[in-house]
């Protein structure tokens, strides 16, 4: 059931990119360390350099400097200290120097015991022959110099400290580290790395081995149950050289969640008899569909809660649903505890690269539908293009977001007593990458599920302020009670309204039937943006709870009429008396009362005649992307 090349080839790349880790460790270990080192030698250098001035003293090299005598017994003293300051840092030599017409002279030194046996002791102002550049030049400069340079007494690493005297004279403190010491430091820095390294290669080797083992014995079957599993299915489909099979999926309501099947609640096995419990039922089902699947046909668990049964397509297609239909719902699956499952299940037939998708949204209607088997056909065919229409306009929604084509559109509110616009309703368009505008109904679903709610409320927000906030429109804008519910949005929208210049000449739109379900967090959020001097107001009045106490408890400025109610006024009689009693009883308690959905010359006069002075609709004007400049555009009633 494994593809051996493929797997041969992974585990080449892997050890290949092993093998790179650890020649990357072993270079990172060496430089690490390497550095490390070298720090650590310039500053033993530096320390032992800036010591030496202080064990000759200040007044050492004025006198040399001066051209003052100094005693044969002081030099030795001097060199003297200073071989046994060398020898206690384990370092080669310490040394101080002067510069007289253009030479370097030793003015201090230490020395070694070698240099004792072969008589090579440094004496005062002993001349330096070998002085380099770097040397030279540390005369001049203000700062430590270092240098790795060869001589007759050696290989060095190498500082310079320049000193000035009283007399203003330079000179140079030093110290030298032989770059042998350096080398078997770093050797023995480069050998630990390596053998760590090669202990971590052969542990890999020996887990790598250990692993494969394991792989080839559990990478296609299902550890609980012993059966093959997901893993192998695929590699079986992607491997069969029938192109046309029939697939079924048989999905367990009761093993993973719980559901209502046939009208009786199922509870979810797992969680209430614990998943070995879980485990026992799949095995015990996949038992007794090996023992009577159809003959050629192959078995797998593809989830916790569901099996495949496969086979090549022939001309018997009943073959799995016989089986699946065979199964006694009424008979336990286990007696200890006694166990009792339904299923429900989807069977697909035909090109083997889309069978096993096609199966399972069989399987899913079937479980929507409370039926045990259904067969994909075009019916569902239909049912797969609108997932895909979802994930696509999905998509199309994420980047309309991204890129800034997520829109406000208005549309007018007229006043049929001052024949004038009063404001504006900030309506959502999407604009996609092909340049259609699309209304709410084609993506505010997907907004929805996808919850992008609040991605769209403060997109929407956002613009609408920026464009009405150095004008005096009025305008409004629908608010979710999730939005409402939203700290962040809630935080965003109260320091908008402190910068805003005319807040009373906002509205915020909510739904009554969201508003009363959040009763308590509604009424705070809206004694919030009262007190900032915006206005609110009931939207889609006449659905849900719909009474004027709901609206008195939350006061609200206003209702609007409920789309569909306006529709029916000029055919109900009995409509036509509600709207007309809402009118009265709105304008008794000073509630502003607006219309919406006005579609027709008929609908206007009959709200009209019910004393309606607010209205919206397409028979005024339909919602545009820019607003006229002129309010008091007169309107088209009789």
């Amino acid at each position: 059931m494994i593809n051996t090349n493929l797997l041969t080839n992974w585990i080449i790349a892997g050890f290949m990119l092993f093998f790179i880790s650890l020649l990357s460790y072993i270079y990172y270990t060496y430089n690490s360390t390497r550095n490390d080192i070298m720090h650590s030698v310039d500053t033993r250098l530096l320390n032992a350099a800036l010591s030496v001035k202080h064990m000759l003293g200040d007044e050492y090299h004025q006198k040399i400097n001066a051209g003052q005598y100094i005693s044969s017994t002081e030099y030795q003293q001097k060199s003297r200290q200073l071989s046994e300051f060398a020898n206690a840092l384990n370092i080669a030599y310490v040394y101080a120097m002067v510069l007289k017409d253009g030479n370097v002279h030793f003015s201090a030194s230490s020395y070694t015991q070698n240099d004792q046996n072969t008589g090579k002791i440094t004496q005062l102002l002993d001349l330096y022959p070998e002085a380099t550049a770097a040397n030279i030049g540390a005369f001049y400069s203000t700062e430590p110099v270092f240098e790795i340079s060869k001589d007759q007494w050696g290989h060095f690493k190498t500082i310079f400290v320049p000193f000035v005297d009283a007399n203003g004279v330079t000179y140079l403190t030093g110290a030298d580290i032989t770059i042998y010491d350096l080398n078997q430091r770093l050797a023995q820095s480069v050998s630990k790395a390596a053998g760590m390294a090669m202990f971590f290669f052969f542990i890999a080797l020996l887990v790598a081995g250990i692993y494969v083992y394991l792989l080839k014995r559990a990478i296609s079957t299902d550890t609980s149950s012993g059966f093959a599993n997901h893993i192998a299915l695929e590699y079986y489909i992607k491997n069969s050289p029938n192109h046309h099979l029939q697939l079924a999926v048989i999905w367990v309501n009761e093993v993973e969640d719980i559901s209502s099947f046939y009208g009786t609640e199922v509870e979810d096995i797992s969680s209430f008899y614990g998943t070995e419990v879980g485990d026992r039922v799949m095995k015990n089902l996949l038992q007794h569909f090996k023992k009577r699947r159809p003959a050629g046909s192959q078995m797998f668990r593809l989830t916790t809660n569901k099996i495949v049964l496969i086979a090549p397509f022939g001309k018997d297609n009943a073959g799995f649903l016989e089986v699946i239909q065979a199964y006694n719902c009424s008979t336990p699956l286990l007696t200890d505890p006694f166990i009792y499952i339904t299923l429900c299940a989807g069977i697909a037939s035909g090109n083997k690269s889309m069978l096993l998708e096609n199966a399972h949204i069989a399987a899913l209607q079937a479980k929507q539908g409370r039926r045990t088997v259904i067969n994909y056909s075009s019916a569902l065919h239909d049912v797969k293009n609108q997932y895909q229409y979802n994930v696509a306009m999905a998509k199309e929604v994420r980047e309309a977001f991204e890129n800034n084509r997520i829109v406000p559109y208005f549309q007018a509110i007229y006043d049929n007593e001052t024949n004038a616009i009063i404001q504006y309703e900030c309506l959502a368009r999407m604009i996609t990458c092909h340049g259609e505008v699309l209304k709410p109904e084609s993506f505010l679903d997907v907004v929805n599920r996808s919850r992008m709610d609040g991605m769209l409320t403060r997109t929407m927000l956002t613009q609408c302020f920026a464009r009405f906030r150095k004008t005096s429109t009025c305008w409004s804008i629908n608010i979710t009670a999730q939005d409402m519910l939203d700290p962040s949005l809630a935080e965003f929208l109260e320091n908008e309204f402190k910068r805003y210049p005319l807040p009373s000449n906002i509205t915020l739109e909510l739904l009554e039937t969201e508003a009363i379900a959040n009763f308590s967090e509604v009424k705070a959020f809206i004694t919030m943006v009262k007190n900032r001097g915006v206005r609110v107001i009931i939207d889609d009045f006449g659905t849900g709870y719909s009474n004027i106490s709901n609206v008195l408890k939350l006061e609200v400025d206003g209702i609007k009429l409920d789309g569909s109610l306006i529709k029916q006024i000029i055919n109900d009689k009995d409509i036509y008396l509600y709207i007309e009693h809402i009118a009265s009883f709105a304008k008794q308690l000073n509630l502003q009362l607006i219309a919406e959905h006005v579609e027709s010359k008929p609908i206007a006069n009959a709200l009209k005649k019910a004393n309606v002075t607010l209205m919206q609709g397409y028979y005024f004007a339909e919602p545009v992307p820019h607003i006229t400049a002129n309010k008091n555009q007169p309107y088209p009633i009789s």
